[in-house]
């Protein structure tokens, strides 16, 4: 575990008890207040959200099903594609954003990534999208460099998005 290995077994064990847990409601995806009523209104207004994580696939997929969201805490209809590094390589890896952007019809620079991880916005900029440093209680603390280069938010409400993507 401290070597934070992939063997296949375990990933299935975890797998199934991420099911398991799930769907009996004893887990729920915890989810800031603001991720819900902000992913709504950006679906709403026609902007697609695209979940792009280390975590494989159908995790997401759990994840986004199962969460903490009141009345409704199965947001799968809110998102338009899912992502790991399987399907689009490392997250602080260029190329991998640029594929990702490759799925839709929309060029680079109208699309926006969020992250926590200053590698993962950093590769997203480099590759033309805008990216954004998300600020949380629990992150790893930013340095005055990484702070002044970087637009920061602290909640989605922050984010103004127009048109569609």
């Amino acid at each position: 575990m401290a070597q934070d290995l992939k063997i296949p077994y375990l990933k299935s064990l975890q797998g199934y008890l991420w099911l398991t847990g799930y769907e009996s409601g004893a887990l729920r995806c915890p989810l800031f207040q603001d991720v819900q009523p902000s992913m709504s209104a950006w679906h709403k207004a026609g902007i697609a959200i695209v979940i792009y994580s280390s975590g494989s696939v159908p995790a997401q997929k759990l994840l986004f099903q199962y969460t903490n969201s009141e009345p409704e805490p199965d947001l799968r209809a809110l998102i338009s594609g899912y992502f790991d590094t399987v399907s689009a390589g490392s997250k602080t890896e260029r190329a991998s954003y640029e594929k990702i952007a490759a799925t839709r019809g929309e060029g680079i620079g109208k699309w926006l990534f969020l992250s926590d991880n200053i590698r993962e916005v950093d590769a997203a900029r480099e590759a033309g999208m805008q990216s954004f440093v998300v600020v949380r209680g629990g992150n790893v603390g930013l340095s005055e460099v990484e702070k002044e280069r970087n637009t920061l938010v602290e909640s989605f409400e922050e984010i103004k998005l127009k048109g569609r993507l």
